[in-house]
C-alpha cells in the first residue's frame, strides 16, 4: 500500500499554521477565486473576447493565435503592445500586418471587452469573498496580511469593502487616486511603516479593469491612476503586465508588486498560502520556487483545484517543485507533503451536531478546499472569526 493522508489531520495542520500570529501570512490568490462565483477565467475570456471584436479585429486575433501557437487573450495582448510600442505615435508605418495605429486601436478593444465580461456582479454573489475578508480582518497577527492576486476584475476589492476590512493597494489620492512607489516603500521590512497593520494589503499583479494610464492636465506627467468610470475608446487599461522592454511609466506598477512578492517570500518567516492559482504564469512560479528553494523558514500550501496527476500540473508544478521540502500541496484526490505524494483516506466521522466536514466532499469523497467556495466556511468553522455582519454563524466543529 502507497502512502496515504488523514484529511482531518491535515485539517488540524492548516489550522494550527494558520494559528501563528508571528509568522508572517501571504495569500496567492488566482482567476480560482473569482471563477468560483461565476466570473470567467482566461479560456472563456479569450473566447468571448474574439466574439465581440470588429470583423478585421478577429482577423489579426486568428493571425496572432497561430503565429503564437496560443489562444491565450494574455498572451494576444503581449503582442498587440509590443507592435504598439514599435509603432510608436506613427500612423502609416508597418509592424508585423497592423498598420499605423491599428495594434494600439485592438489592444483598446480588447481591453474593453474584458472590462466588460468582468465588471459584471458575479453570478454566484460576493458572500464568499466577504466572508474570506472578515476572516482575514478577525485574526490577530504581528504583521499585515499580504494579498497578491492575478485577477483583474474587482471581486476582492468589494469583498474587503462588504466586509468593511481597510487595505492599501499602493495608490492614493481621493479624486483620482494615483500610483505612488513612495507607498509601498514606506512599507519597511517587517511590514510597519505608517499604514496600520490592521489594514490589508492587495497587490493586483496582472493589472485592474480599473486602472488607466493618464496624463495629468496640468503638468503633463504620465501616471498611472484607478478609476471606476467606464473606459472609454482612447482609454488604456493596465491589464496583464507585458514584459517587453516598455519604458518605466508602463511597467509600473507590475514591477514594484511582483518585486514586493519576491521580497516577503525571499526572507524572514512567512506562510504562503496559494488559492485558485494553477500556476501557468511563469514568472510567478519563478519567483516562488526560487524562494521556497533559497528560505527554508517560508512554508508555502497550496489549494489545487486540478489533480496533481494532471499533465499540466505535472509540468507546471510537481516536477519544478522535485526535492523541495517546505511546500504542501493539497489537490482533489492526492496530496504532496514534505515531497512525498499520496492518496487521501477518508476521514473519520464528524462529531455530534455536524453535518458534513468543512474540507471534506462525501458523495464525492474529495479534498473540497481545491475549490474556494468552500474555503471561507472551512476558515470560519474549522478555525473560527468574526462572523460577517447579516450572515447567521454556524457551529464549530469539535476535534
Amino acid at each position: 500500500m502507497g502512502t496515504t493522508f488523514d484529511p482531518l489531520s491535515e485539517a488540524k495542520e492548516i489550522r494550527e499554521q494558520l494559528g501563528s500570529d508571528r509568522r508572517r501570512l501571504i495569500l496567492l490568490c488566482g482567476a480560482g477565486t473569482s471563477q468560483a462565483v461565476g466570473i470567467d477565467g482566461i479560456a472563456e475570456l479569450s473566447a468571448h473576447v474574439k466574439a465581440v471584436l470588429s470583423g478585421t479585429q478577429q482577423e489579426h486575433y486568428d493571425r496572432i493565435v497561430a503565429e503564437l501557437g496560443t489562444d491565450s487573450v494574455e498572451v494576444v495582448l503581449g503582442r498587440l503592445r509590443l507592435c504598439g510600442e514599435l509603432v510608436g505615435s506613427s500612423t502609416t508605418a508597418e509592424v508585423n500586418g497592423f498598420v499605423g495605429q491599428e495594434a494600439v486601436e485592438m489592444d483598446r478593444a480588447v481591453c474593453r471587452a474584458i472590462y466588460n465580461l468582468v465588471s459584471i456582479d458575479p453570478p454566484k454573489g460576493l458572500k464568499a469573498h466577504a466572508e474570506f475578508a472578515a476572516w482575514m480582518n478577525s485574526i490577530q497577527r504581528e504583521y499585515a496580511v499580504e494579498v497578491f492576486t492575478t485577477n483583474y476584475d474587482l471581486i476582492i476589492e468589494r469583498g474587503l469593502e462588504v466586509a468593511e476590512v481597510p487595505y492599501f493597494d499602493g495608490f492614493v489620492g481621493s479624486v483620482n487616486p494615483y500610483f505612488a512607489s513612495a507607498g509601498i516603500e514606506m512599507l519597511d521590512s517587517d511590514g510597519a511603516g505608517r499604514i496600520p497593520t490592521t489594514w490589508m494589503r492587495l497587490w493586483k499583479l496582472h493589472g485592474s479593469i480599473g486602472w488607466r494610464r493618464a496624463k495629468e492636465a496640468i503638468t503633463g506627467a504620465e501616471k498611472v491612476i484607478r478609476t471606476a468610470v467606464v473606459p472609454t475608446d482612447s482609454d488604456d487599461l493596465m491589464i496583464f503586465p507585458t514584459r517587453d522592454k516598455y519604458s518605466e511609466s508602463r511597467r509600473m506598477p507590475f514591477v514594484a508588486f511582483h518585486d514586493r512578492l519576491r521580497r516577503l517570500t525571499a526572507e524572514g518567516e512567512s506562510l504562503l498560502l496559494v488559492l485558485g492559482y494553477s500556476f501557468g504564469d511563469q514568472h510567478i512560479n519563478e519567483i516562488l520556487y526560487s524562494s521556497l528553494r533559497a528560505n527554508n523558514r517560508l512554508a508555502c500550501t497550496v489549494f489545487l483545484y486540478e489533480s496533481l496527476d494532471s499533465a499540466k500540473m505535472n509540468e507546471r508544478l510537481v516536477k519544478p517543485t522535485t526535492g523541495i521540502q517546505n511546500l504542501t500541496i493539497y489537490s482533489p484526490d492526492k496530496a504532496m507533503i514534505g515531497g512525498v505524494l499520496g492518496e487521501w483516506t477518508k476521514p473519520p466521522k464528524p462529531p455530534d451536531g455536524v453535518d458534513a466536514w468543512p474540507f471534506w466532499d462525501e458523495i464525492a469523497g474529495r479534498f473540497s478546499l481545491g475549490d474556494f467556495a468552500n474555503v471561507p466556511s472551512f476558515l470560519n468553522l474549522f478555525i473560527g472569526a468574526r462572523p460577517l455582519a447579516g450572515v447567521p454563524s454556524a457551529a464549530a466543529p469539535e476535534t
